[in-house]
């Protein structure tokens, strides 16, 4: 019981402490807009913005605090409950396992789909976003939900396999575990997210014409041989705007958005695409990669460590070390690690943002970056003063403000 209650409490304090950064935040995108992004809104499109954004932060405890309310009612007795059950149709230990965790996946789903749905079809539709059907909405669920399963499935099993023949040997499960688990990084990255991503999304090629040319003409004074110069149809969910270089090597393909190309000018457009080439030529993606391999290195660790500890399965009045219950149990207890590990991570990818943002600033002409940015601040409803905590923890790329303010 008392190691039940210190990881219930761990769960609550998580929660809480992340609802104060929320607040925080919250608080602090009232304040005055900072300096450099003053002309980013107009009166109407910031108070548009500030609606936008209370609503969203209100949601989102909303949300969590429900998640958070069912996770609780299931660490009580349900999932012991749930073992029982999934005993009862095999004595195969991995479909045992893979059951448990796609009962759990599916309750995830179902339970979070009024959430989806009011949040894609109101908050989203209502603040202008939201250009999804019904129809796409069904469809990309029932694609998410079955790759889920199935890549999910494929992993998890693989990894109970490689525990169940080498549970007699704690190190050689993890440096096993963690070495098939960076094979699947590098293959995502390289392959399989570009996969993915067509399973929701129609990519057509960027047409002959000035920006095509222009392109072509920097990437290749870089020394970059693009594949592919692609257009996502984002358009047919969201009016947000991005663009992004996908894949490694020769498989580096150009991905822009088609609501990119809508609000965006051809000098704006070949500025940000200049950052992507940044990155490209700062090795950003197999640095990145790099360190996501290392954290890799501390899951596998971690997941190997709850399997070594019994005593953590039957406070939860489980029959004896469940490989189900290990995923869910490593997902609580590493959540404020991850935290933790958040900082220098995403220190070191603002860095890479500030020093991709000056690349295209040096490739193109000066000011370009700026009006880029401004432009997708405008066109996403960025937060343009989000808390410093809140930066610190979660951000990836520095605040806008700062952002211009470095090229400046």
């Amino acid at each position: 019981m008392f190691m039940k209650l210190i990881i219930i409490g761990l769960l609550v304090a998580v929660y809480l402490f992340e609802t104060v950064v929320a607040l925080l935040n919250q608080a602090h995108s009232r304040k005055p807009i900072p300096r450099y992004v003053q002309d980013v809104y107009d009166q109407g499109r910031y108070e548009k913005w500030l609606a936008y954004s209370l609503e969203g932060h209100r949601f989102s405890l909303v949300q969590q605090g429900f998640g958070l309310l069912v996770l609780l009612v299931l660490l009580w007795g349900a999932f012991a409950r749930l073992e029982k059950w999934t005993m009862g149709w095999t004595m195969n230990p991995i479909l045992q396992s893979l059951i448990f965790l796609g009962v759990y996946q599916t309750l995830v789903v179902v339970l979070g789909l009024p959430f989806r749905l009011y949040r894609t079809f109101s908050i989203e539709e209502r603040h202008g976003f939201n250009r999804t059907t019904k129809k796409v909405f069904v469809r990309d669920l029932i694609v998410s939900y079955v790759v889920t399963l199935v890549l999910g499935g494929l992993v998890l099993g693989g990894i109970h396999a490689l525990y169940l023949h080498f549970s007699s040997n704690l190190w050689k499960f993890i440096v096993l575990t963690w070495v098939a688990l960076s094979v699947i990084m590098v293959l995502v990255v390289a392959f399989l997210g570009k996969l993915l991503m067509r399973l929701f999304n129609k990519f057509t090629p960027l047409p002959d014409g000035t920006l095509r040319t222009r392109i072509e003409s920097l990437a290749s004074s870089l020394g970059f041989n693009v594949k592919a110069i692609l257009v996502m149809d984002a358009s047919r969910r969201s009016t947000k705007s991005n663009a992004a270089f996908t894949g490694i090597g020769k498989t580096r393909e150009v991905i822009l958005f088609d609501t990119l190309l809508e609000k965006m000018s051809e000098d704006e457009i070949l500025a940000v695409l200049a950052h992507e080439l940044g990155h490209a030529v700062h090795k950003d993606t197999w640095r990145l990669l790099a360190q996501q391999v290392g954290v890799v290195a501390l899951y596998a660790a971690g997941i190997g460590l709850i399997l070594q500890s019994p005593s953590l399965f039957w406070a939860f009045g489980f029959s004896g070390v469940h490989f189900g219950f290990s995923v869910i149990l490593f997902s609580i207890l590493f959540e404020p690690i991850s935290l933790l590990l958040g900082i220098p991570l995403n220190l070191l990818s603002r860095k890479a943002e500030y020093k991709a943002d000056e690349f295209a600033s040096r490739h193109t002409k000066a000011g370009w970056m700026s009006s880029a940015l401004k432009v997708l601040s405008r066109e996403n409803l960025v937060n343009l003063n989000p808390h410093p905590l809140s930066v610190l923890l979660y951000y990836s790329h520095p605040s806008m403000n700062d952002r211009i303010k470095a090229l400046r």
